[in-house]
């Protein structure tokens, strides 16, 4: 039991076993031949989205009334999991859909929530996140894009880089700056569809990992959207940002999905492997690794579904348990993949075993959604905070 009186019960329900037995099969027999295609072709897996929609998970988040399934955080974790075992840039669209959907269905009109949101669940239409830029990256609220009043539009001018499914996408979800307005006050949010005039999509980028998640630039050059495509008026910033525990919750299954992914094949390939005459898990040095490397997914899935219990129950430790889960699964979870390929040998390096693939993969997030460095400062900041008011009140 927690502070708050929510009990913390990890036990799956029968249709959370289902779901997981869905999703592993799906994985397994589905998007892990074809895995290794979208990386050597930097290609996006549009047919694994199609795939998820007719399976119930490209809106597994998002309520039923807006035509998605109406799960919890912890059900998308569980699913993701299983997905990102093998493929995580399809695991990607679901994260993408989760965090768009709840951000469109949580600030937008009702004109913006009934044009964007019921197509996802679906498969028909992606929401894009568009906040990075070459100069605000972590420092977020140093954006640079603006949006002028001109009549009954906006003018947006300016540039976003690194956007994931941006190549594909057919919505974006863009962050400007709307006045004079210095700092986070002044950064509001508009709904940009592709065809906007004067708005183009750079091509895709090229990245050490992560290959297929759609990654490109965005370019506004007199890009006018009407006064309806606003989603947040300036100084509603910081509550979007407090919308960003979702992700929180959801970056790490995919460095949790891909260390057991790599952990599986490790165990499997020390039992087949023979060094000396005998098999690899026979040696105890190599059985403490593996030992070391269970310990880390273990401590990351409870920190994982500890955040997205917290973040789907709305308890304000949601925000320092979503924070706490990616920090330490976004770098337990390379050290798990880079001992994989170790176990491997040279044929862990070999570009013919997914090792390789999966370690260039998942040290994409110690940078996405928040750095290890800036998730610190939050923690600390959210740590230092709650002693401060527990202090006040002890003193009453």
């Amino acid at each position: 039991m927690n502070k708050e009186g929510a009990e913390m019960d990890f036990q799956l329900t029968d249709e959370q076993k289902m779901l997981k037995s869905m999703c592993r099969r799906l994985a397994d027999e589905v998007f892990r031949p074809l895995a290794d295609r979208w990386d050597k072709n930097e290609e996006e897996p549009m047919q694994n989205y199609e795939i998820l929609a007719k399976n119930g998970l490209a809106g597994i988040t998002i309520p039923e009334e807006y035509g998605g399934a109406g799960g919890k955080v912890f059900d998308a974790v569980l699913a993701m999991e299983e997905i990102a075992r093998v493929c995580p840039v399809t695991a990607g669209f679901m994260l993408g859909n989760c965090v768009s959907a709840e951000m469109i269905l949580t600030f937008g009109t009702e004109e913006q929530k009934m044009k964007y949101v019921p197509p996802m669940p679906k498969g028909e239409k992606i929401v894009a996140w568009a906040m990075t830029e070459p100069e605000a990256g972590s420092a977020a609220t140093e954006l640079k894009t603006k949006a002028l009043l001109d009549g009954g539009d906006y003018v947006l001018n300016g540039s976003k880089i690194f956007i994931t499914r941006g190549t594909v996408a057919d919505a974006y979800i863009v962050f400007t700056r709307v006045g004079d307005c210095a700092g986070a006050k002044g950064i509001a949010s508009f709904i940009v569809d592709r065809s906007a005039p004067g708005f183009t999509v750079g091509k895709a980028e090229r990245t050490m990992g992560f290959k297929g998640a759609g990654s490109c630039s965005l370019f506004f050059d007199d890009c006018r959207v009407p006064k309806s495509a606003m989603m947040t008026k300036p100084g509603m910033f910081g509550k979007i940002m407090r919308g960003l525990n979702i992700a929180r919750c959801l970056n790490p299954t995919f460095c949790l999905g891909i260390a057991q992914g790599a952990f599986d094949l490790a165990v499997e390939y020390s039992k087949q492997r023979k060094q000396f005459g005998k098999e690899l898990c026979e040696f105890q040095g190599l059985q403490w690794m593996l030992a070391d490397m269970a310990i880390k997914i273990d401590a990351m899935r409870l920190l994982i579904y500890r955040a997205a219990h917290s973040v789907g129950a709305n308890l304000s430790e949601g925000p320092l348990h979503a924070a706490i889960a990616k920090t330490y699964a976004n770098e337990a979870a390379f050290e798990v993949v880079n001992v994989a390929l170790q176990i491997h040998g040279a044929n862990g390096y070999s570009c013919e075993y997914p090792l390789e693939r999966m370690l260039r993969d998942v040290r994409a997030y110690q940078i996405a959604g928040g750095s290890a460095q800036i998730l610190r400062n939050l923690i600390a900041s959210l740590v230092l905070n709650r002693r401060f008011e527990q202090r006040k009140q002890s003193q009453v």
